[in-house]
């Protein structure tokens, strides 16, 4: 099995912080009760502040493609207009070798 991951880097109004933080964290409690996803967190970039990035992993990409329509996924790209200075840039990658289990 191949994880894919996801590297989401977000560019946030500042000025609107709490509005955006509130957005995000209804985004990421939704994701997180879907079946298949394994990690979804939210972290500023220490050297940027004006960059966050959401990390992602998923147990396949046809997952992540049924996490694309749900209806919060739907209603962040409806703000995100709003909420952000520039569009999200969305880095992709998978796992190079089988999972390791402990």
């Amino acid at each position: 099995m191949s994880y894919l991951y996801l590297k989401a880097d977000i560019f946030p109004n500042l000025a609107k912080r709490e509005e955006v933080e509130a957005a995000y964290r209804e985004l990421i409690t939704a994701s997180l009760d879907e079946p298949g996803c394994l990690l979804y967190d939210l972290v500023v970039d220490d050297e940027n502040p004006g960059v966050w990035h959401m990390f992602e992993k998923w147990q396949s990409r046809e997952i992540w493609d049924q996490h694309m329509v749900s209806p919060h996924v739907a209603k962040i790209q409806r703000i995100e207009a709003g909420l952000t200075v520039k569009p999200t840039i969305l880095n992709f990658y998978e796992s190079v070798l089988a999972p390791v289990s402990h």
